[in-house]
């Protein structure tokens, strides 16, 4: 059962859907998981059996946000609807806050339809005396079927209470499925904000509870903004059990318009959906097998029901939803990560981005006395203005790596690919870094580079980078040449950074490329650790990769592998999350 707490204005609810075998569940909740996560920001986790009918539950935990000053949180199940899985319901339904009960239409399945609803209260009932009290909504599925019983004929059926709402739709459309959950929704968060009352201090449950309804409607809004073709089914997470094969594809979802009433006539041809994208099932690689025992691997078999081991089913079913709960639990947890995380990335980047403007106030004060306008400095201030300003030149290239390193991992940033001439853009980089060569006495040879497609601005940043590392950690003991070529290999070119500095021990090798990492022989010498951090993530950014091989107190050769066609990969905030944690 769902709880409130006061305190944290958070509501915890359990919805769930309840009805015969293969009558539209899964593929109802599997609609409203297209249109609430449509890029799979929450997994669907299931349980099926070989005919790929939901054995336990279909799970989908939703996070509304803010609705009314209450964070809300509804976790969504189905029941399996076959008669032989009657415990099973059971221990799905107990603790249920609300119910969709999803209605065959057929005329032929009439009778399996009641003895469900029959089932569904005698299980409410023994969950507790007020159980069968709780929000039902009734959803009238398989509209678009020939052979099926009008409205108003289920409503004599399925209408057994008064407040209880009907709607018809076609699961396997998106049709009148969201519109049934909505109203779903805002019925369960009334009865929660009701049974704790909380109708004190001004806050009305009803107000709240429309105020949900119109959240879920913004979401379906968004999404159906969003994208300009219907969704297909997002990556769905299953449990599968051991020996069964894998199930078949769902069919996508539509958004659904939003519609004055939240219902459309039975009498009328439902509107007509999008074509659907294609879909391809896609199962993790992470599947948890669960293995039920010996006595429950033959499902089809007509004695298994009976040689069932209560006291293993039990167990069994107890620990799948153990395993559901942590799931939710683990949901909110990252959905808190998330938001801590974006708010660090923030403030480091708003605080990063604040430190350019003294920084740039002190350049432009030691600059204005360095060039005598304020009077004539002996050399020994004219010394320590000198030292002053190489010290903010560091600075704002650490101000500027930090940024860009943020960028890159956080935001992401959109690479404008198109043809660069780079002994063009080396000339250039040499030439703002003309100070640093001749008072390090460098020597650097640029051999012919080729012409090719990339962004600009990134492979400056890149051969800058390895330039100005190649100058700063050059060996004291003899005059430094930094090497510049490429190498065609057909698909790729290979463009190569070359130094006789101090080199990099083999031990640092492999942490190289992380953020804020350095070579162990760098005592002493300035730099922020994210130069080479940078590097990577611009080439990876290009679909490519840096290498390196160097060897301590003789030099290092850095290797840019650049695709001719660069192919820029989908920014993703939890993208080699694992790599950078050095998981």
């Amino acid at each position: 059962m769902g709880f409130i707490n006061v305190a944290d204005r958070t509501i915890n609810a359990k919805l769930v859907y309840y009805g015969v075998g293969v009558g539209g569940k899964t593929t109802s909740l599997q609609a409203v998981h297209g249109i609430l996560c449509p890029r799979n920001e929450v997994q669907l986790v299931s349980i099926n059996t070989e005919e790929d009918s939901t054995l336990l539950f279909d799970f989908l935990p939703i996070n509304l946000g803010n609705v009314g000053g209450f964070k809300v949180r509804i976790q969504g199940f189905t029941v399996p609807g076959q008669p032989k899985y009657k415990q099973m319901r059971k221990y799905v339904l107990a603790g249920a806050d609300a119910v969709v009960f999803v209605v065959d239409s057929q005329k032929s399945r009439l009778q399996e339809n009641l003895d469900s609803l029959q089932n569904m209260r005698d299980n409410l009932r023994t969950s507790s005396a007020a159980a069968e009290d709780i929000p039902i909504v009734v959803q009238y599925n398989k509209r678009d079927l020939q052979d099926i019983l009008s409205e108003e004929e289920l409503d004599q059926h399925f209408k057994f209470r008064p407040g209880v709402e009907s709607f018809p739709s076609v699961a396997t459309e998106g049709q009148g499925v969201f519109e049934a959950f909505a109203h779903a929704a805002g019925q369960l968060v009334e009865s929660k904000m009701a049974l704790y009352g909380l109708a004190r201090g001004g806050v009305s449950p009803g107000e709240v509870a429309e105020a949900t309804k119109n959240k879920l409607w913004e979401l379906c809004d968004q999404m159906r903004r969003d994208r300009s073709v219907p969704a297909q089914k997002p990556p769905q997470a299953r449990l599968a059990l051991k020996d069964a094969p894998a199930a078949a594809a769902a069919p996508p979802v539509p958004a659904p318009a939003r519609p004055p009433s939240g219902v459309f006539s039975a009498n009328k041809t439902p509107p007509a959906p999008a074509e659907p994208a294609p879909i391809d099932e896609v199962i993790t690689d992470a599947e948890l097998e669960i293995d039920l025992g010996s006595k429950l691997i033959d499902f089809e078999s007509p004695h298994s029901q009976e040689e069932l081991d209560e006291s293993l089913l039990d167990k069994s079913v107890q620990s799948n939803l153990q395993l559901v709960k942590k799931f939710g639990e683990l949901d909110e947890y990252k959905t808190l990560l998330e938001r801590k995380v974006t708010e660090m990335v923030e403030i480091a980047q708003n605080t990063v981005h604040d430190l350019k403007r003294p920084v740039s106030a002190v350049r432009l004060m030691l600059s204005t006395l360095n060039k005598g306008y304020l009077g004539e400095l002996s050399d020994q201030v004219r010394q320590a203005v000198q030292n002053g300003l190489d010290a903010v030149q560091m600075m704002d290239r650490l101000i500027q790596d930090l940024l860009d390193s943020s960028r890159l991992d956080h935001d992401g940033i959109d690479l404008q690919f198109k043809e660069v001439d780079l002994t063009l853009l080396c000339a250039d980089i040499v030439r703002s870094l003309r100070y640093e060569i001749e008072e390090q006495d460098v020597r650097v040879r640029i051999e012919p580079m080729p012409v090719v497609l990339a962004d600009e601005w990134a492979l400056t940043k890149v051969f800058t980078n390895l330039v100005g590392n190649a100058i700063q950690y050059a060996h004291p003991d003899r005059s430094s040449v930094i090497r510049i070529w490429a190498d065609d290999l057909g698909e790729e070119w290979q463009l190569h950074v070359q130094d006789n500095g101090i080199g990099i021990p083999e031990k640092d090798h492999d942490r190289l490329f992380r953020r804020f990492e350095r070579g162990s022989n760098t005592g002493g010498i300035s730099g922020s650790g994210l130069g080479l951090h940078i590097i990577k993530e611009i080439l990876q950014g290009h679909g490519g990769q840096a290498t390196f091989s160097s060897e301590e107190g003789k030099g290092t050769t850095f290797c840019l592998h650049l695709p001719k066609q660069p192919q820029q990969p989908m920014h993703s905030l939890v993208s080699e999350t694992a790599e950078r944690a050095d998981l």
